[in-house]
Parts: C-alpha cells; structure tokens; sequence
C-alpha cells in the first residue's frame, strides 16, 4: 500500500524555500538620554538624562522628523537616528536655522564674602538672528562637587532675559538649562562660578585656633542660639555616614541641616564648611559657632558649640547625635552669619 499523502506538505515546503517566515516584532519606543558637560575651572562633571531630553523612534526602525534629538545636539552620545540624521544635524550645526538657540548666564559679582547676594542673569536668543527667545522656561542647575541640582525654574521676558538672587556661603558653579520646545532647540549656558572668600578676623594672629589677641571688627553670631536650640531637637538621632537628615546625620550633615533651617545654606562636607565659614579665635566662639577638628586642609569632624565648652554633635558609626563636651584644645571656630 502506498503511504498516505499529507496534503500540507507541498504547501510547507514552499514555504520553506521561500526562506523563513519574517516575524515582525513590536519594539519598545527608545528614549535618548541628554550628556551635559560643563566645565568651571578644574570642574568637569557630566550627567547622563539631566535635561530630560527624548525622542521617539517609530516601530519600523525609520528615524522620525523629530528624530534629530536634544541628545545629539548637546553631547558626542549617538542616538537611536540613522545616520542620515546624524548628517541633517551636522548640517544644521554648520548652516544654523531658526531652530537654534543660544544661553548665557551672567553673575553680577564674581567674588563675594560669605552670605553676599549675588544675581544671576539669564539671556536667551536665537542663535543665527540674535532674536529674544521669550516666554520660555530656563533652569537653573547648581553643581556640588559630582551632584547637579536645579534650583529653580524662570521664565524669561520679551527681552529674552530672566534673573534670580540668591545668597552664598561658599564657591559655587551654577549654569542654565533650555530645554527646548516644538520649534526651539535646547541650549545651555556656560558655567559661571562665583568665589566666595571667608575673611579672617581683623587682628588675625588669634584667628586660628585660639589665644587671647586683641580681635575687632568680628561680626558676631546673630542667629547661633537658634542653631543650637534647634540642633538640640535631634538629640538621639543615629549617625550615619553621607546622611544629612532629618532621621540621621553624618557630622557636616548635621551643622548643614540645622543651617539650612535658618535660611543658612552650608556646603556639603566638614572642609567645604571650614571654608565657607569665618575664623574665630577659641577666646571669641560663640553658641550657635562650628567648632572643627584636624588640620585646615583636613578637617575630619565637627560640630556645634553649645556654650560652656560643650557642643551638639553628631560623632561617628554606631553613635548618635549628643551633647559632648569638647575633647581636645585642639581646634577651629567658624562662624555662620
């Protein structure tokens, strides 16, 4: 008897030769992330999606119109775009349209005592006319060390300009962030870095650790109770390294948090706080004072002076925030304004 004939089988084996069957698949859109890198004077910091730039790619893996995305204009990161999109872009950079858009940021003072105010300018145009860029959204981004933040968001006026003031109590890199919009490209502004100089006391020979030199024109602290009533609220609470509250603290961690309560906005590690702060001679400390521990270009802990030689503390691994008594002669005052 002959074998049974499948009358599916010719019907496959065309297939097969045809070659396998295209399957087509339905990827996730991809996001391109945005690389801004700026530099301020040996500061170089790069963040990868700080401006919140995306573009879609359609399902069939062809480049959009829109395709041309933030990423590429703002950093050397290739982008899900074909290469013709790459292409169009060097283009534009070459030939620039209307699309194009330029920042500046502008501090009014480029070096100031601790606590000065200092206004930031903010000019946006079109790149290739000079036109205002007006009723726009620009971020301001401050850089601490390798952490960017972004402080606030203006919006500029007819004239394409928007400002803001602030006060500081130590050096500070802040840049401007255009993110673009449907027929804008996005920009951002050239660091600027403002240097903040904490003085000496006058009769400086006792500024350092102590002594008992004649010390005039030293302001004195105007808000120090406060800092420490307010310190004394966190008694108990557990040192942890890097924490800077309000459920744990490391020891800058906890002078910064207690400041920033009052309006006071130290920097983030016990050295950048030796320097953003005023010497006192050990003779002239006063509650509310930092008292730091170490060598001035290696401040390795402290705390806040409570009066009668004791101070609020948060002291190490294991331990938690406590009033102490000071443990060594061996010190430095600073003063917050």
């Amino acid at each position: 008897m002959w074998p049974r004939r499948d009358p599916g089988a010719r019907s496959r084996r065309d297939e097969a030769a045809k070659g396998p069957a295209r399957r087509r698949t339905t990827e996730p859109r991809r996001r391109a992330a945005t690389v801004v890198l700026l530099a301020g004077g040996t500061l170089a910091t790069s963040m990868t999606g700080f401006a919140a730039a995306t573009s879609d790619v359609p399902d069939d893996g062809q480049p959009a119109a829109d395709a041309i995305t933030r990423a590429s204009m703002l950093g050397n990161q290739r982008t899900p775009a074909s290469e013709p999109a790459d292409l169009a872009l060097a283009a534009e950079v070459a030939n620039p349209t209307q699309q194009f858009t330029s920042l500046t940021l502008t501090p009014d003072k480029t070096t100031i005592s601790p606590n000065d105010q200092v206004t930031f300018t903010v000019h946006a145009a079109a790149a290739m006319t000079g036109a205002p860029v007006a009723n726009e959204q620009v971020n301001i981004v401050v850089v601490t060390g390798s952490r960017w933040s972004t402080t606030a968001t203006l919006r500029t006026d007819d004239a394409g300009e928007a400002r803001i003031s602030a006060r500081l109590l130590s050096t500070t890199t802040v840049t401007a962030v255009f993110d673009g919009g449907t027929m804008l490209r996005p920009s951002v502004a050239g660091a600027a870095t403002v240097v903040v100089r904490a003085p000496a006391a006058s009769g400086t020979a006792e500024a350092g650790r102590g002594g008992a030199g004649s010390v005039t024109a030293l302001p004195g602290s105007t808000i120090g109770a406060k800092a420490v009533y307010l310190a004394s609220l966190q008694k108990g609470k557990p040192y942890v390294y890097g924490a800077a509250g309000p459920y744990a603290f490391d020891c800058s961690g906890f002078a910064q948090y207690i400041y920033k309560q009052l309006g006071r906005y130290l920097p983030r590690t016990a050295q950048q706080q030796f320097y953003a702060t005023i010497r006192v001679p050990q003779s002239a400390k006063q509650p509310g004072d930092l008292i730091f521990f170490g060598t001035p270009d290696n401040i390795t802990h402290m705390g806040i002076y409570a009066g009668n030689g004791y101070m609020w503390a948060a002291p190490r691994t294991g331990d938690y925030v406590k009033y102490q008594q000071i443990y060594t002669s061996d010190y430095y005052v600073g003063r917050v304004l």
